[in-house]
This record gives structure tokens, C-alpha cells and sequence, in this order.
């Protein structure tokens, strides 16, 4: 969980802006003795950072807790370890973070995972993304795009829960905002940001506009 796992620069912009229950919640100023420790199943990624190691995830809620746990396997996951960054991770590159695509989706942000380099090995951080973006004032993040030399992180309006886009009929709020699923999450944004920005209906457009013909028709985005 990305509470504690916060690279230092996008720490202090969430210490500056969240109040200061979320500040420590993620992550900056907290206490990193125990993190490493044998059998803990988690290492440090710097002195402002822990995360678990590949396939365990944090064993509780609390925030001194350092111990990982083996992650059990849902309904359609493969269990498969993702795939690092095939870059070299030395003392120079501490605290660089990386996004990787996923191969098989590449065109989905969610699918993609953040990595960071901790001076000796690439270490993924699940939920960076997510914290990215709520540092900057989204409610939730569909995920990392790569970028030189920082990713970046394409970040969502809306309520952000799961949907399917097949079945989720979409909405115009008016001429520009929509009530939709994109990449699988529910989003209320504006068509003008989600064709230019966020390219979310393919690249290479500059505008767009909600079109409803009638409140029976499924809305959608038309960009141009």
C-alpha cells in the first residue's frame, strides 16, 4: 500500500497539502526501524521509504508495522511477478522511479506498475500511482504512462470504482462532462480532458465534447 511507501519529493508536496493524519499516513516523517528486518519479508527503498518484497503485501493496517505477508492468489490472477525496468540501479539513481507497461496491455494505464530504484535493485511500489495523484488533489489514479526522466500519472475525477465499459451506459452531465467508465473505473470528467490530456480514446486529438442523442443512447466522448 502506498501509505508507506512515499519517494521523498512527492512526501513533502502530500505533507504540505493533506492534513496531517494522511501526512503520516503517508508515509513522511514516520518511523522505518523494523523495516528489513529477517523475515520480515520487506527492505528499505530509501531512508524515507519501505515496501515489501515481490509477492507479499503488508500483513496489517498499522503504521509501525513493518512485516509483509505472502500474497494468495484471486480469481483470474495468474500469479505472475512483474516485470521490472531493464535499467541499471545503482547509489546514483536512489529514489528514481520508473513505469513499466504492460506488455500484454500496453494501451492501459492500469495494467502498468511503478518502480523504484533503491541504489542496489528496481523495487515495485503497488499504489504509487495512486498516491501520486491524490498529492495532487485526484480522487484516484488509473495509472503511470512512461516519461524522461520522471513518469508520468494519469489521474481520474469521479467516484473511481471498477466498471465495465460494455455495460456501464454513460451519462452527459452537459455539452463537455461525462459520467463514464474509462480503463475499467468509473469517471465524471470533462470530455475536452479525457480526449486531449489523458488520450483515453485513442492519441491525437485536441478537443472534444459529450454527444447524447437522447437520455436511452449511452453516451460518449466524440473527439477531434
Amino acid at each position: 500500500m502506498a501509505r508507506r511507501v512515499s519517494i521523498l519529493a512527492l512526501g513533502l508536496l502530500w505533507a504540505c497539502t493533506a492534513d496531517p493524519r494522511e501526512a503520516v499516513e503517508a508515509g513522511v516523517g514516520g518511523d522505518r526501524s523494523g523495516c528489513g528486518e529477517p523475515g520480515s519479508n520487506s527492505h528499505l527503498v530509501s531512508e524515507h521509504s519501505c515496501a515489501c518484497d515481490a509477492g507479499y503485501d503488508w500483513c496489517s493496517e498499522a503504521l509501525d508495522d513493518f512485516d509483509c505477508c505472502p500474497i494468495e492468489a484471486g480469481e483470474g490472477d495468474t500469479g505472475d511477478t512483474a516485470e521490472g525496468p531493464e535499467l541499471s540501479c545503482d547509489a546514483s539513481l536512489v529514489e528514481r522511479l520508473v513505469c513499466v507497461l504492460d506488455p500484454a496491455l500496453p494501451e492501459d494505464p492500469k495494467a502498468s506498475t511503478v518502480w523504484a530504484c533503491n541504489g542496489e535493485r528496481w523495487v515495485e511500489v503497488p499504489g504509487y500511482s495512486t498516491f501520486a495523484c491524490m498529492a495532487e488533489g485526484f480522487p484516484f489514479a488509473y495509472g503511470c504512462v512512461p516519461g524522461d526522466p520522471e513518469p508520468g500519472f494519469w489521474c481520474g475525477f469521479g467516484p473511481g470504482s471498477p466498471c465495465d465499459p460494455t455495460r456501464y451506459a454513460g451519462v452527459c452531465i452537459d455539452e463537455d462532462i461525462i459520467d463514464t467508465c474509462v480503463w475499467g473505473l468509473r469517471t465524471v470528467d470533462r470530455c475536452s480532458r479525457l480526449c486531449a490530456e489523458l488520450d483515453a480514446f485513442g492519441p491525437g486529438f485536441s478537443a472534444g465534447a459529450c454527444s447524447q442523442s437522447d437520455p436511452e443512447t449511452p453516451a460518449t466522448c466524440e473527439c477531434g
